[in-house]
């Protein structure tokens, strides 16, 4: 299978259409057990046939199962050892930072204080997991009714070193690499403090803060600690210069940044705090004390591999270029290339959109940033439903009440026709889908808080035993219900409606079967239907032939049953078992309401063999 290609399921994930593809694998909106939306990562095949990768990969996942967080695409599930290696976690509906800015431009004020505040406190709960993000971007940022969440972590940076440079590509999104990453220093969560700095700017100004020119002038911006600070608004300049510090060790900790930002105002030129004697400080990483920098213990040389691979420089300007970082020669014109290619869907952010890069005649020159109009608020648009492109599937529905609501009615007409029969399959089959919606149930929810584990199958083993106590209390509970609600449906349509007994016998058995599922207590089997329906039908097109042939089906098994006569075998008609029950109890005397309907359950138990469980006669 290709990269490209999505296959319809991925373990019991069902996928809906894909949402975007990078250096790691393809993303995918899927469906899980239980019907809640979640975002499945496939990974490439040549990232799932490196078995350090692999190793890594699995190490990683079992930190990210720590974090916690709002702003934090929380994990859900992975499945690493399989042929198809894959990671799940939350699906976050919404835009990227990088197409919110790329469409609509530069954030409001508010918004820029909001999201600053979101991604502290994300890399807050990250870092507290001794977690390193190191892929923080705006591609990786989702805006969700305003607040940001941070996907994507924890993954891309475990591509294979040696194949990347081996087929001579720099791996990264330049303009929101740290310093020590470009020089293959040991790296720390101060990395993730640069990446965060780089993309606020990003939303303040719609520009990469480090340039949008050459690679190895983008890379040059970095080393020298040369943000274009000027392009960004006064008031955020001070926290800016803070996040984007040249040295790690002069960079704040993701709590500090927090605190800074939440003291940011648009109407104040510089970062400020009160002083206790009530005058005004400027604030610099000197005044904020010792910067707490948890490193890692892996080798300096295990860091070259950070994100998505980006083949940036052509060989031929490659073999140009007079040093590896070296800056444009002051009043030299780029020399003419021949016209690039359009960078890769996830690699946007590293400069402005392609078709604005040249300037005409100059096919080297960059032109100058845009300048975005300070967007106006809009009135919020109307609800529209998610857009497919060509080739792509429709989203599923999570559940089929129609389909469902059919094959009760299927169930119920044929009830009415062999109601004995009908009866013991239904109250059986509800025993069975609580059983199963217990077990099952509790799987999903232990899988989403811990996530898939190999002892899985035991836990479902050392639960069947209590799953089925506990179904076959509710079921002996929820069987007499549905049996006094069909004996009120009896009484009606023969002291009402003028029916035979025979004939309304046959109704109270449809009535009987269809409060199995409708009365109070039958939630656990529908659930357990909606879900298998859900897990079973896997593509828009078989819902719509199964939904016609139930609706065949349903049509003609209740026009047969209004029509046809009842089948009672294994027991006989109603009138003459009633007749040889009343005339035993007339002989003894207990011809009583209560003794007749003791009588007929016992002479119906009699019958299909169950008579030693009529412990009253």
């Amino acid at each position: 299978m290709s990269a490209t290609e999505a296959p319809e399921r991925i373990g019991p994930y069902r996928l809906i259409r894909r949402l975007g593809e990078g250096g790691m694998g393809v993303v995918h909106l899927a469906l899980d057990p239980s019907g809640a939306e979640v975002a499945v990562k496939v990974l490439h095949p040549h990232v799932a046939s490196d078995l350090k990768a692999r190793d890594r990969l699995i190490r990683e996942v079992d930190t990210m199962r720590r974090v916690r967080s709002d702003r934090v695409a929380a994990f859900v599930d992975a499945d690493l050892t399989g042929p198809t290696p894959y990671v799940v976690t939350k699906y976050a509906p919404g835009r990227t930072l990088e197409d919110t800015v790329l469409e609509d431009g530069p954030l409001p004020d508010d918004a820029i204080i909001r999201l600053a505040c979101g991604l502290c406190e994300a890399l807050v709960a990250i870092h507290a997991a001794d977690v390193i993000h190191r892929d923080l971007k705006p591609a990786n940022v989702i805006l969700v009714d305003g607040d940001p969440v941070v996907i994507d972590f924890g993954i891309a940076h475990l591509v294979n070193a040696t194949r990347l440079t081996q087929t001579g590509m720099f791996v990264g999104t330049p303009g929101y690499l740290a310093p020590e990453i470009i020089r293959g220093a040991e790296i720390t969560q101060a990395a993730d403090i640069h990446a965060l700095g780089g993309t606020v700017f990003f939303a303040a100004t719609g520009q990469p803060p480090f340039g949008s020119g050459a690679f190895e002038a983008v890379c040059y911006n970095i080393l020298e600690g040369k943000p274009q600070l000027d392009l960004a608004p006064a008031w955020l300049r001070g926290w800016l210069r803070l996040a984007l510090a040249k040295e790690a060790a002069d960079r704040p900790t993701a709590a500090e940044l927090l605190r800074l930002a939440r003291k940011l105002d648009p109407t104040v030129a510089e970062l400020q705090e009160q002083a206790r004697d009530g005058s005004t400080k400027l604030l610099d990483a000197s005044t904020l004390g010792e910067t707490k920098v948890l490193g890692g213990t892996r080798a300096p040389d295990d860091f070259s591999d950070l994100l998505t691979p980006v083949n940036y420089v052509t060989a031929e300007r490659a073999a140009a270029a007079p040093a590896a970082y070296a800056p444009p020669p002051a009043g030299h014109a780029a020399p003419p290339a021949a016209p690039p290619r359009p960078p890769f869907q996830d690699q946007r952010v590293a400069g402005p959109p392609f078709q604005d890069r040249w300037v005409a005649g100059h096919p080297g020159a960059v032109p100058p940033p845009r300048v975005f109009p300070p967007p106006a608020a809009p009135p919020a648009p109307p609800a529209a439903p998610p857009r497919t492109w060509p080739g792509e599937r429709a989203a599923i529905r999570e559940r089929h009440p129609m389909l469902a609501a059919l094959l009760l009615v299927i169930l119920v007409a044929l009830a009415c026709m062999v109601p004995v029969t009908v009866s013991l399959f239904a109250i059986v089959a509800t025993f069975c889908l609580r059983v199963g919606y217990h077990l099952f149930g509790e799987v999903s929810r232990r899988r989403a808080v811990r996530g898939s584990s190999i002892t899985d199958p035991f836990f479902v083993i050392f639960r069947t035993p209590w799953a089925v106590v506990k179904s076959g209390l509710a079921t002996l509970v929820h069987v007499p219900l549905a049996a006094m609600f069909a004996m009120c449906v009896w009484g009606v349509l023969t002291y009402i409606g003028r029916l035979g007994t025979d004939p309304a016998a046959a109704y109270a058995a449809g009535a009987f079967v269809a409060g199995l599922f409708i009365l109070p207590g039958g939630a656990a089997p529908r659930a357990a239907v909606s879900r298998t329906l859900s897990a079973v039908i896997r593509t828009p097109g078989a819902a719509r032939v199964l939904l016609i042939v139930a609706a065949v089906l349903a049509l003609f098994t209740s026009m047969i049953a209004l029509s046809a006569d009842a089948h009672w075998a294994p027991w006989r008609p109603p009138t003459v078992a009633i007749t040889q029950v009343v005339s035993v109890l007339k002989r003894k005397g207990e011809d009583t309401v209560v003794n007749l309907i003791s009588g007929v359950i016992g002479d119906i138990m009699d019958r299909i063999g169950l008579s030693s469980l009529t412990f009253w006669n």
